[in-house]
């Protein structure tokens, strides 16, 4: 289905959020992080129905963490792993209010083992990696008719409106 822009998600929408939504209103990003602030103001007010998945958590609060070692601790972005995985301790001084808060605006939906086998069939059909394979899986599992993503990697899937900011 075709891709529309973020700030037409309607009142009452059903809708997956992806990392890159939560990302770009994180970090205030130029181009595309006012449109994400707008539509997550709509998902605090209860508007927008909103959900997402432990991966998109996850991966959140990882690109929240890497981005924060490489501010306060000078670490380029390729030895970022490195650094972590020899200084656990820095975890103490990371604040995860704001990407936590922001998570608890959405829905998390379970994993289980037909999801994952859903994923598969997704990832075969579509082309997906395996992440996104398993959000698509979600979605379907969850009858959730759309997605808000920057990710062109979904256009394809034809039962899922797409909303980029």
């Amino acid at each position: 289905m075709a891709s529309r822009p973020l700030r037409e998600v309607s009142d009452g929408l059903r809708i997956f959020v992806d990392t890159n939504i939560l990302v770009y209103h994180l970090f205030e990003d130029e181009l595309y992080g006012s449109s994400c602030r707008d539509f997550l103001k709509r998902v605090e007010a209860r508007s927008v129905a909103a959900f997402t998945s432990p991966i998109v958590a996850s991966e959140t609060l990882f690109i929240y963490l890497r981005s924060w070692i490489m501010k306060n601790k000078k670490i380029a972005p390729k030895r970022v792993l490195r650094y972590l995985k020899r200084h656990r301790s820095v975890l103490e001084e990371v604040d995860f209010h704001k990407p936590l808060a922001l998570l608890a605006l959405l829905r998390v939906l379970p994993l289980d083992n037909a999801v994952l086998e859903t994923a598969y069939d997704l990832m075969t059909r579509y082309r997906l990696l395996p992440a996104d394979a398993i959000d698509a899986a979600l979605i379907a599992r969850h009858n959730l008719p759309a997605l808000a993503s920057r990710d062109d990697d979904f256009d394809s899937i034809e039962s899922l409106t797409v909303y980029k900011p």
